[in-house]
Parts: structure tokens; sequence; C-alpha cells
């Protein structure tokens, strides 16, 4: 009967390929990948600019622990119905980046697979938390990052031959609810920590059946009883938004003892290095990443953002390489890019930068797949930024949400209007500090993806600082939070009012990311 759905599967996927294909006989997706040191205002000033090569169709951008990425896509227009395609071999050379305010910019074009099926209706969403308690990155916690996202994207490929749809790290946990002796008259809801050393993921379930997500669930659940990790399932009830979790196990903070420090190191981590991977989006692309990493013990994973765009994969890692501080992986690398010899493929060029830092790989670690996913990505590397701690408890997550009619400007309307409204609703933010709340709130993550219906809808966590919080916590029983969230988001729609730009609307904002528009994506 599995072999039946397969073929029956592929029959499909096929169809739909020729349709795509006749709709548009040849489509390439030209697209640009940002790394960058992460600092408040990088994206507004990047979407902002009036040049057009920087307006971005669907966009992924994500920063942590000092670092940040941007990536941007726009597919290309076929010129009089034809475009020469270029073909592309597995000699092709790494892309050379180029330098722009402190981090590196790469341009590159890829073709999208019309088969991979984005199917956001039917996924299995979970939160893995490693720990929550860590107000900084350790070298232990880059292994247990990579292990787990080689856990997740192994379940998603070997389990149930699924593609996985997104990853992101770190991730802010549930709500916290807390009651008086248990009494649910005293119920109140805290928000989280803006972000936690956590991993969420969503899995697109082509088989829809209740026997799938047990199976799932089975295998993470066992995985977080094992190694001391809590999890949570995305609430699928009816009338649950995206962002409501049941918890399926409650870790009671002992790790396993692969992890517990006396295997693995507790020293801070001290670099983080962006690599970014893409290509056309297929299954298991993550899990031959992951499972490559894997082989070397002294590389870890502290930070990740993956999703497909445009029918294409884009993988984004931050690397913590132990012992090796940034200036000479950045001399290293320099060198390495700079060879007109060196590939662009992950396993290649990666397999070459750590032979020239030393690191062998481990004869014991998984062995290397016969059939490699990503023989045909392409991966930007570099640079190595310094660690920065992230400031998450001094921060409150805000959520907020939009929709755009396509349009030249893209991203321009509704984030330049956002960042006036914070500053509007908060001047200043402390007496003790200067600036503004549009000066200071930092873009964490942010996802735009293009429907069908000439419509690009957006979804953005900004991190706030906390003192923002005393300016609304005056009388009432509405919390600060809300308080701020309506203020800003009624600000937010007068400043779109005032722009003049056409098509924007659906503007929410709210400290719980289930409270915003139903149609929003992970």
């Amino acid at each position: 009967m599995r072999g039946q759905r397969i073929s029956v599967r592929n029959v499909a996927d096929l169809a739909r390929a020729g349709f795509e294909i006749a709709r548009q006989p040849v489509t390439k997706v030209d697209f640009e990948v940002h790394h960058a040191a992460a600092r408040h205002g990088y994206l507004r000033e990047l979407v902002s600019t009036d040049s057009e090569n920087t307006v971005f169709l669907e966009t992924l951008c994500s920063a942590t622990n000092g670092a940040g990425v941007v990536i941007g896509t726009r597919t290309r227009k076929p010129l009089d119905g034809t475009e020469v395609v270029e073909r592309v071999d597995g000699q092709q050379p790494a892309e050379r980046p180029e330098q722009n305010d402190g981090g590196w910019v790469f341009h590159q074009t890829t073709s999208p697979n019309p088969t991979f099926i984005y199917e956001s209706a039917q996924t299995f969403e979970g939160l893995i938390a490693i720990d929550p308690a860590a107000r900084e990155v350790c070298e232990w916690h880059g292994l247990a990052v990579r292990d787990l996202i080689r856990e997740i994207s192994d379940a998603a490929a070997s389990l149930i031959d699924a593609p996985l749809l997104s990853l992101q790290s770190p991730a802010q946990l549930p709500t916290l609810v807390k009651t008086r002796n248990h009494d649910l008259r005293t119920r109140k809801e805290v928000a989280s920590p803006c972000a936690s050393l956590a991993v969420r993921f969503a899995i697109a379930l082509r088989d829809a059946s209740a026997a799938a997500r047990f199976e799932l669930a089975d295998r993470f659940r066992e995985l977080c009883e094992k190694h001391g990790y809590s999890f949570w399932l995305a609430d699928t009830r009816p009338g649950h938004r995206q962002g409501n979790w049941f918890e399926v196990y409650h870790a009671d903070g002992e790790f396993s003892p692969l992890y517990k420090g006396d295997l693995r190191s507790r020293q801070r981590i001290g670099t983080v290095l962006p690599v970014t991977f893409v290509g056309p989006a297929r299954i298991g692309s993550t899990n031959a990443i992951a499972s490559f990493l894997q082989r070397y013990p002294q590389v870890g994973v502290v930070g990740c953002a993956a999703t497909t765009l445009s029918d294409v994969a884009f993988v984004h890692l931050q690397l913590a390489i132990h012992g090796v501080a940034a200036d000479r992986l950045n001399r290293i690398l320099g060198k390495l890019l700079g060879e007109s010899t060196t590939p662009a493929r992950p396993h290649k060029l990666l397999r070459e930068l750590f032979k020239r830092l030393g690191l062998p790989p481990d004869p014991d670690g998984p062995s290397p797949s016969v059939q490699d996913p990503t023989g045909d990505y392409q991966t930007f590397t570099g640079p190595a930024f310094a660690y920065r701690p992230y400031q998450m408890p001094d921060c409150v997550a805000v959520w907020v949400s939009w929709e755009i009619a396509r349009q030249q400007r893209g991203l321009t309307a509704p984030l330049d209007c956002l960042y006036r409204a914070l500053a509007q609703v908060a001047p200043r933010v402390s007496p003790d500090t200067p600036g503004s709340a549009g000066d200071l709130a930092t873009v964490e993550y942010l996802i735009c993806r293009a429907t069908e219906q000439s419509v690009v809808r957006g979804k953005a966590k900004l991190a706030v600082p906390k003192s923002v919080l005393r300016q609304f916590s005056s009388g009432g029983g509405e919390l600060p939070a809300s308080k701020l969230c309506a203020s800003l988001e009624e600000a937010w729609k007068a400043h779109v009012d005032q722009s003049g730009v056409d098509g924007v609307g659906e503007l929410t904002v709210a400290w719980r990311e289930s409270w915003l528009g139903h149609w929003t994506y992970s």
C-alpha cells in the first residue's frame, strides 16, 4: 500500500510540474543572501532603498547571537516568452561575496522545484526546548541543536517521506499559565521570554492520517525523554490558531549523559559562522546537511532559519566551531572563496574549509549518503562574527502581520510605517536610554510569502525593550503589553493610510502569536 501511495503521488507531482511549466515555460529565481552583524534597523535600511535591485518578492529574515541573515527572492520574468537557461554542472565555483556595511552579500540564480508541495493546511508542527534557562550559548548547546536538527529532518525524510517545511532556532516558548493553588479563577497568562534555546519545526503531512501523526509524536517524545528536553505540539483543534501549543512532555531539567557537561564542554562559544544552502526544494536536503555536520565533533549549530521561497529551499545555519577565532576563520575563508577552483556544493565546500581549519571527520560518525539530495545546491559562507549573547530577558516579543498586493516596493511600505508607528507610540524607551522604540526594536524573525492571488502576506516577531511597558502600566485591568500592541496597531494603520500606498491591509499586532490574522505563515 505504501508503494502504491508513493506511485500515485509521483504521478500527481508530475502533473503539477507540467501545469507549472505550461503556465510559465521556463522559470529562474533570482535571490540575494545577506550575512551581516545583527543590529537595529538593518532590514529597514535594506528594503527602504530606492534601488530596484533590493526589492524582494518573498523574504526570510533572522537574527541571533550577534549575526543576522536576510534572504530575498524575485522570480525572473521570461523575455518574449522564452529565456536562456544556464546549465550548471557539479563544478560550479563558490560565489565570491560582495562586502557591504560590515557583512557579505551574495547574488545568485537557481531553478525552483515545481513538484514541491508546500502543504500549510496539513502540517505537523512541533517545538522542542533544549535549555530554556540558558542566558548564553555554550559549546554543548551547539552540538545538541545540531543533533536535534538531524533527528527532526531524519524523521521527516526517513520515517514518513515528507518535506520539512521550516526550521527556526532560537524560538519563543509557549505562553506561561499561572494559577494559585490550581484555582482556575486565578488563572494568569504571562508572556515567555522573547527567545529561548529551542527548535521550532514544521513537517508537511502528505499522509494526513492519525497514525502518521502518532508515529512522529512518539518518536519526538521518546527523544525528549531521553535527553531531557521539553516538547510541545501545535494545537490543531478547531478554533486554535498557529501559536497555540499543547504540552506533550515537560522536562525536569536533567540532561542526558551526552549533554550533561562531563562529556561535552560547557565553555561559551566565541564565534558564529553564517552559512546558507540554496537549491531546488526537495525531501531530504536538510537531513543530508545535518548528517554531514555530525561527522565533525567540533562543529555545532547555534541558530537556524529554513523554509521554502518560490519553490526554492533556503537552509540557513549558524555554525560554532570550537577553538577557532573569528579573525582566523575569516582569513582562511577569504582565501578559500578567492580561489576559482573552490566548489559551491555544500559537502565539498565545507569539507575543504574544515580541512584547512585542521578538523578531520570523525571516523565513527555517520557514513556519507550514497545519494546526496544537495548535489546541485549552492553554499554561501561567511563572514564569521564574534558571538554576542542575546538579551532576550530584557525584551518583550511583539508579533505583527500584514497583507500587501504584489508591487514594486515590496516590504518597504509596511515595514517603514511600522517603525514610524513604534517611534510614535514610544518616543523614548526609558529616561536612561536615548532613542525611541523604533530605533531600538530588532526584527528577530520575519517571513513573507507570495500567494497565487497576487498577494504577499507576512509575519514578524520584534524584540522590543521591556522598559517600553512602563509607559503603558497606568491603571486598568489591561496588561501593559496589550496596551502597547493596541496603540501600535492603531498608529501603524494610520501611517499606512497616510503613506498613500494601495493594497496594504490586514494589519495586526499582538504579544501572542495566536492573536494574529488567521492566514499567517510559519
